[in-house]
């Protein structure tokens, strides 16, 4: 009889292989790691062998999960060829187009190795088709496709691309507590902040993403964030602190042998000793980093430290070493992946060749500069105030063009007949008067340019009232002086509109709400476009009243905006509205960041109860 029993439940067991210790096993696993309970890498033989494991059994329940699984580790192994074929071999399965999480996971793992390929028109269609996807998908799977597009937005130099996916991203993940998919997008936010020259927030952004992440088990992604968070602190100066997360990082990639994590680590610990002035101990690592970088094919990290071998060589007069160093990185150039990097080296090129008295190569290096910092422009341009402050740079490029070839051809003149030295100093002293002339002529246009660019850099360029920076500033002079109310506005369906009628409509609503609250707001009050279809408001006013009857008239300014946009689309059937979350300062709560954050959760609340409404503390 006990013998009956055993072999009924074996054969239970085999014909049900969620019953097995070795089926629970595998699927324990895979919720760990999908969890991040479990770093990949340190789990990496564990991740393989469960992998083969369900393959051999057939585990078709845990198949397409251990794959999809499978394809990050791989990324993150940095087997890119061992993951193509894992892609090719799974990503068109009919089984997997009917499970939309793992489905995504793939598609995340593609365009992630198709970044590192030059196929720029595959790239940007599975970028697009993903766009596509975005609104009909629910929110853990959304979660998955913003992650993707910031990934693919950051590796474009898409700056407000990659802000407006890693800030809605950021709420979505709060709301479905993903802390991974948190720590992802603040690191996200921070970089973008910081290459905006917006270093306040980038360190903010930066210490949060590193406060998240220690919260999960992804040790990879942890180290990435302190590697961010250490080089922020770097250039705020706080050097002592930015090394503690540096050395953190750095130990992380040492222990699993991340080739490229350790040149980035590398990099910035270089960079320290030699800011520090310990120039052989800075030398002797960049030297290193330099071959490790190679020989992992991190071409940037190669190049970047080769360049600061050169700056090494001349901080110590070294000035021969300093420019062989230069030209053989000048040799490799096109290694480079941005158009930032090049301009960069070539600015420092310049510098080189103009004190070594290389005229001619100094000349094609400013030329090279420009170019690249054209490129630059062109790939950046959707950022306005980025590409206002590259436009000007551009124009003084110009001007050191301009001013070089004079010298040069002065120089040329200079090297004639001696019975011409009378004429070519009477010629020099005009072309030098000429050259003074002309100089005070572009400084003084200089002036006049940055006074027109800083009025531009405050101002949004679509609806021509204050931008995010400038309304952000206006509240922080307002809030410490007296009591006021700070109200977040979003547009009500604003995506349905764009997606369904295009952009050029959209464009139409925002500017009806801007000139309808520039009609209906009072003398001292103030507005500005904060981001996207969301927009801040600083009421000189603490009365709930007066705030409910702002609202009031200018729901009704709008609407009478939007009649003529709805009169051309009539397939706008619906009311274009918008809700407002408020919150009135009181003497203990003046710090702005907490009022515009309660403000947006009643914006929030505003939208969860049917839009079209105020909400206010």
């Amino acid at each position: 009889m006990i013998i009956f029993v055993l072999l009924n439940n074996f054969s239970q067991a085999q014909q049900q292989p969620e019953l097995s210790a070795g089926y629970q096993s595998a699927k324990k696993l895979i919720n760990a790691v999908r969890g991040n309970q479990l770093d990949y890498l340190k789990h990496a033989l564990q991740l393989e062998e469960t992998f083969e494991t369900i393959k051999k059994n057939s585990w078709e329940a845990l198949h397409l999960e251990a794959a999809a699984l499978y394809s990050e580790l791989l990324f993150r192994q940095e087997k890119y060829l061992a993951l193509a074929e894992h892609l090719e071999t799974y990503i068109e399965v009919e089984a997997l187009k009917q499970q939309w999480d793992l489905y995504l996971l793939f598609q995340e793992s593609k365009l992630k190795l198709l970044l590192r390929q030059e196929d720029t028109a595959a790239q940007q269609s599975l970028a697009k088709q993903l766009e596509e996807w975005l609104p009909e998908r629910h929110p853990k799977q959304k979660i998955i496709i913003l992650r993707t597009l910031a990934y693919y937005h950051t590796n474009k130099d898409g700056l407000k691309n990659t802000l407006d996916v890693a800030l809605t991203g950021l709420k979505l993940s709060k709301a479905d507590d993903d802390l991974a998919s948190q720590g992802f997008f603040l690191r996200k936010i921070g970089d973008t902040y910081n290459f905006l020259e917006e270093k306040d927030k980038g360190l903010e952004f930066s210490q949060r993403a590193v406060n998240v992440y220690e919260q999960t088990k992804d040790e990879l992604f942890t180290a990435k964030a302190h590697w961010s968070l250490g080089n922020t602190l770097l250039e705020a100066k706080e050097t002592k602190q930015a090394i503690v997360y540096l050395k953190k990082a750095l130990a992380y990639f040492k222990s699993v042998n991340m080739l490229k994590g350790l040149t980035f680590s590398q990099y910035s610990l270089a960079s320290v000793l030699f800011s520090e002035q310990q120039y052989k101990d800075a030398l002797s690592l960049a030297n290193q980093n330099a071959v490790l970088a190679k020989s992992a094919g991190v071409y940037d990290m190669q190049l970047a430290s080769m360049i600061l071998i050169s700056d090494i060589y001349l901080e110590q007069g070294l000035f021969e070493n300093a420019n062989e160093v230069n030209d053989q990185v000048f040799s490799i150039l096109d290694k480079f992946t941005r158009s930032s990097y090049k301009s960069n080296f070539l600015a420092k090129r310049y510098e080189l060749k103009r004190r070594l008295n290389l005229t001619d190569d100094a000349f094609e290096a400013i030329e090279q500069e420009l170019f690249f910092t054209k490129k630059h422009l062109e790939a950046t341009s959707e950022n306005n105030i980025k590409t206002l402050q590259v436009k000007f740079e551009v124009k003084e490029k110009e001007d050191e063009i301009l001013r070089l070839a004079h010298q040069k051809d002065i120089s040329e003149f200079k090297a004639k007949e001696e019975y011409q030295q009378k004429l070519i100093w009477r010629l020099s002293t005009a072309i030098a008067i000429i050259l003074i002339a002309v100089s005070l002529l572009l400084f003084f246009r200089q002036v006049r340019q940055r006074q027109k660019y800083h009025s531009i850099a405050l101002t949004d360029y679509l609806t021509n009232c204050p931008n995010r920076r400038d309304i952000m500033q206006a509240a922080a002079n307002k809030v410490q002086k007296q009591g006021l109310t700070i109200a977040i506005v979003d547009l009500d369906f604003f995506k349905k509109i764009n997606d369904q009628f295009g952009h050029d409509v959209g464009d139409l609503v925002l500017v009806a709400f801007a000139d309808a609250a520039q009609k209906t707001l009072r003398k001292h009050d103030k507005f500005g476009r904060y981001g996207g279809e969301e927009w801040l408001f600083v009421l000189n006013t603490t009365n709930i009243s007066a705030v409910q009857d702002i609202f009031t008239r200018l729901s009704k300014n709008f609407a009478s905006y939007c009649i003529d946009i709805k009169a051309n689309n009539p397939a706008i059937d619906w009311a274009i509205t918008f809700s407002m979350g408020a919150t009135i300062s009181t003497k203990t709560s003046t710090n702005l960041e907490e009022l515009i954050t309660e403000a947006d959760k009643r914006l929030y609340e505003a939208k969860e109860n049917g839009r079209n409404q105020l909400i206010i503390e």
